[in-house]
């Protein structure tokens, strides 16, 4: 049999050894090698500072029993892949025939002076900054995101949620306000998702700054790349993530493990990585666990136990708390993590109702279904059918509606403009809506 030796605590390890059990079987020993006895359910947190519960844990010892893993308490400190080894920061060495590292990245103050959201961890900072804010409500809050690829739907949900958290505290136009580089909000999934974020924080009194690049928070301003400054009495901002550099293993400059579409380590055989430790641009929960699927089908196909392994393309899946409904949204990158300019087949870009299921904050084959059925294994997760598409045109349509009948048919006319390209050809009925806020623009053209 096959030894293989996972490394990590993380979305990533945990997907890795649920998916490598599901299609390896008997062929495989599964060795589990993490510095925590639990996986935090980190997506989950940004509701913490709002009187959610906590965020869900997965006990590890529990998923090891079930899983006939053996688990060692420790962490990854580098790898010997001449001698098929580990050292761990104990000194330990631990032996393996596969490797897969899955260690996660680190995060970082990146915008000095403000509150970085870190996920259950900062809960309570976040909490008191909104308790401060509700007692003084003419200090202006900002939510920041600062330079490089991330995802930053958490800084959303949170200025949303803090929007409606702030107004049943008593503070009828709370001043908040998000700063992002983005040209849109959430550009990586798509116009019509762009839209519908607009227009949530609209419907929340919410401020949209974009392309500006958070820098440093100070004395009642937020400092922005290229020496502007705006208002801010106070800031929560994102941080910034970098590698772990693994001794041992190819790294680039941040830190990051360069891996191919299999997840295997360019340079390093039989060694392979999944998730945030990886250098793919987009740091995402769900992009993990699809990363951790790619290399478990890498081997079991190794091992015979699967013929032809499917490679990772990237499926980009966020649901948005939003204070009201939740909203599902979905796009499929290119490869190297960029937007890929077409509809997806089988859905649409999004819904507010479930584009997969279970549905979960982190999209995972194998470990969405895990936590959804309380810690036993479950049916893997399913994308929704098509269908979603038309709900996700109908968000589209009602909000360039609300334009039009503010008198911005400009805007009207780009939101429908974006959905045709995203999701298809617009019923006639609104295509003929659109003609006439065309020509509301330009009567004599």
């Amino acid at each position: 049999m096959t030894r293989v030796l996972v490394a990590g605590a993380g979305v990533a390890a945990v997907e890795c050894v649920l998916a490598l059990r599901a299609l390896g079987g008997p062929r495989l020993v599964i060795e589990l090698l993490a510095p925590a006895h639990e996986l935090v359910y980190r997506p989950a947190s940004v509701q913490t500072p709002f009187g959610a519960a906590p965020s869900p844990r997965i006990d590890l010892r529990r998923l090891s029993s079930e899983l006939d893993l053996r688990m060692h308490r420790a962490a990854l400190d580098s790898v010997e892949p001449g001698t098929h080894h580990v050292v761990t920061r104990d000194g330990a060495r631990v032996p393996y025939d596969l490797l897969v590292v899955a260690t996660g990245a680190r995060s970082r103050e990146a915008v000095p002076g403000a509150v970085t959201f870190r996920g259950p961890m900062s809960a309570g900072a976040v909490e008191a900054v909104i308790a401060t804010v509700a007692a003084a409500p003419e200090l202006r809050l900002a939510f920041a995101a600062p330079a490089g690829p991330r995802w930053l739907l958490p800084l959303y949900e949170l200025a949303l949620l803090s929007a409606r958290d702030l107004r049943e505290r008593g503070v009828a136009d709370p001043d908040l306000v998000v700063v992002t580089g983005e040209q849109q909000p959430l550009d990586l999934l798509g116009p019509a998702a762009a839209r519908a974020v607009r227009s949530a924080l609209e419907r929340e009194g919410v401020d949209l700054v974009t392309g500006a690049m958070p820098e440093a928070a100070f004395e009642g301003v937020l400092a922005l790349r290229g020496g502007e400054l705006m208002r801010a009495d106070a800031v929560v901002a994102l941080p910034e993530l970098v590698g772990p550099g693994v001794v041992g293993l190819p790294h680039d400059d941040a830190g990051f493990v360069p891996v191919d579409e299999h997840g295997r380590v360019r340079g390093c055989p039989d060694v392979f990585a999944a998730g945030d430790v990886t250098d793919h641009p987009v740091k995402h929960g769900g992009l993990a666990a699809q990363q951790a699927d790619a290399v478990a089908e890498a081997i079991a196909a190794r091992v015979g136990a699967i013929v032809d392994p499917a490679p990772f393309r990237p499926v980009l899946r966020g649901l948005l708390m939003t204070g009201d409904a939740p909203l599902y949204l979905r796009a499929e990158l290119s490869p190297g993590g960029e937007r890929a300019h077409r509809a997806l087949p089988t859905a649409g870009a999004m819904s507010p109702t479930a584009l997969w299921w279970p549905p979960g904050k982190i999209a995972g084959r194998y470990l969405t279904p895990f936590v959804a059925a309380g810690g036993t294994a479950a049916p893997p997760l399913a994308d929704r059918p098509a269908g979603s598409a038309v709900e996700g045109l109908d968000l589209v349509i009602l909000a360039a509606d609300q334009d039009a009948a503010a008198g911005d048919h400009e805007a009207a006319v780009e939101a429908l403009d974006d959905a045709e390209a995203w999701l298809g050809p617009l019923p006639a009925a609104v295509g003929e809506r659109r003609e006439q806020w065309r020509r509301a623009i330009a009567p004599h053209a």
